[in-house]
């Protein structure tokens, strides 16, 4: 049988298929993989037998997953006393417990067999940590007792949230390490201004039409500025892959509003005034529905934006591949939660653990030979001062 190998140019899946089932006028294909089309005439070859593994040329590139073997036995030790440490010290342990955290996280997270570390020092955390606790006790007293005074604080802690932006990605960055060799973020005060402060603002001018390009340039923002020793990250996704995903994120919307106007017209249809168990049947089932809705299309978003980000992403030659998907993480999420509830959060532990094992079970690294060739650098200390306060007033800034 004739057939041809399909090879995807951004992320290198290949997929074998019989000739005859191409149609004869397509001109593209999407890729599963990465979900980005390429023109067929340019990637599709006659199939032919793989040469043995050992007559690989080195510019052939390897599929290096990244693998977890985290385990929720020995992480339910890890948490259940730095919970403990926390509740008695009224806080103080944080510092020490979100390293204790993240040097397991990242000590049992491994690419090409060695692991990454984390080395900050919990010292270093704590005095961030009270400055961080400090302002939000200030805002929330000042919010109590003067909404003049919480507004100020309102529009201080907006003009902030970029500086903060860029002092955790530093913290963290300088602070994590892969066979001896350092993260760093480059320091763009003025960009990370612009694209965080500004253009969010101009955003709200255009009736949220500019929100996915704000989206798109605050991801290039923070892959871009990432380096590995003396390697910068780059970036190539388009801003129209992240408008083509607000619309399809738009479309689900409609859908489920739909859904749920249909639900709402069929459970009211039948009802009888004598019963009066059915309102109280639809009012549990309403709010129920419109949860299910918002949580599958927040999942939607994220699975399609972190494999929209990470598919986009590569250190030299070396390019990323994600491959979460929606129906995996929905599942993984909802019996997260529930599990979590009904054990009132003992196996919060256990969910962590299989969220990590999930999310980094579908990564892989697209490595142009080996990588021992990244150089390390000298790096200076950095103040935690913006890690712990985007921490404590939950500014999510991660990958």
């Amino acid at each position: 049988m004739d057939q041809l190998t399909l090879s995807c140019p951004h992320c290198g899946h290949r997929k074998t298929i019989a000739r005859a089932q191409i149609p004869a006028a397509a001109k593209s294909a999407k890729c599963r993989a990465c979900e980005k089309s390429f023109p067929l005439d340019q990637v599709t070859k006659i199939d032919t037998p793989q040469p043995p593994a050992d007559t690989l040329t080195q510019t052939e590139p390897r599929h290096v997953p990244f693998v977890f073997t985290g385990n929720a036995r020995e992480y339910f030790g890890i948490w259940i006393v730095n919970s403990l440490l926390k509740i008695v010290t009224l806080g103080i342990y944080s510092p020490w417990a979100k390293v204790r955290k993240r040097q397991y996280f990242y000590g049992n997270t491994l690419l090409d067999d060695a692991n990454f570390d984390y080395l900050a020092n919990p010292i270093a955390l704590l005095k961030g940590w009270l400055i961080g606790a400090a302002l939000f006790i200030a805002y929330s007293v000042g919010s109590r007792f003067s909404p003049v005074l919480g507004m100020a604080f309102g529009v201080l802690f907006f003009f902030l949230m970029p500086w903060i932006i860029v002092r955790s990605r530093l913290f963290n960055n300088r602070n994590s390490a892969h066979r001896n060799v350092r993260f760093n973020f480059r320091p763009a005060y003025a960009e990370s201004y612009k694209v965080y402060a500004w253009m969010p603002i101009l955003a709200g001018f255009t009736g949220g039409l500019l929100l996915p390009y704000v989206y798109y340039r605050q991801k290039r923002f923070i892959m871009e500025n990432n380096r590995f020793g003396s390697s910068f990250f780059s970036f190539d996704a388009e801003a129209k892959d992240f408008y083509m995903l607000a619309l399809k994120g738009v479309g689900i919307a409609i859908l489920c509003v739909g859904c749920f106007l249909a639900c709402t017209t069929l459970l009211t249809a039948g009802m009888s005034p004598a019963n009066t168990l059915q309102p109280m049947v639809v009012g549990m089932t309403m709010p129920l529905l419109m949860m299910a809705g918002y949580f599958f299309l927040l999942i939607y978003l994220y699975v399609r934006t972190a494999n929209l980000t990470w598919n986009g992403t590569f250190i030299g030659k070396n390019r990323f591949v994600s491959t979460l998907r929606v129906r995996d993480l929905t599942w993984i999420m909802f019996s997260n939660i529930i599990a979590s509830v009904l054990s009132v959060g003992l196996l919060v532990p256990w969910a962590s653990i299989r969220l990590a094992r999930y999310r980094l079970g579908k990564l892989a690294l697209l490595a142009a030979g080996d990588l021992d060739h990244f150089r390390n650098t000298q790096l200076e200390v950095t103040s935690a001062a913006g890690e712990e306060i985007g921490d404590i007033f939950g500014i999510d800034i991660g990958i």
